[in-house]
């Protein structure tokens, strides 16, 4: 079960709320500072210590999401 929500279901979640939280709040850091912290919580609740390689993981890809997300929205409006 695991390894379906790290390889399928965690990286979905993550690019939606990156590049929806940089919609709304308009700055590129929000989305991983939400990933890191909720991942976080989740890796001492649910999964296990192990788990904080992922978090680390996913908040690298919502960063890079947020800022293509920032690229991208300066090129439309441009």
């Amino acid at each position: 079960m695991e390894f379906l929500i790290v390889f399928l279901i965690l990286p979905i979640i993550v690019h939606t709320v990156s590049s929806i939280s940089y919609m709304f709040f308009k700055k590129w850091f929000i989305a991983p500072l939400i990933v890191f912290s909720v991942l976080t919580i989740l890796t001492f609740t649910t999964f296990g210590e192990t788990f904080f390689f992922w978090v680390i993981i996913f908040t690298i890809f919502s960063i890079i999401t947020s800022i293509m997300t920032t690229k991208k929205s300066e090129r439309t409006c441009a």
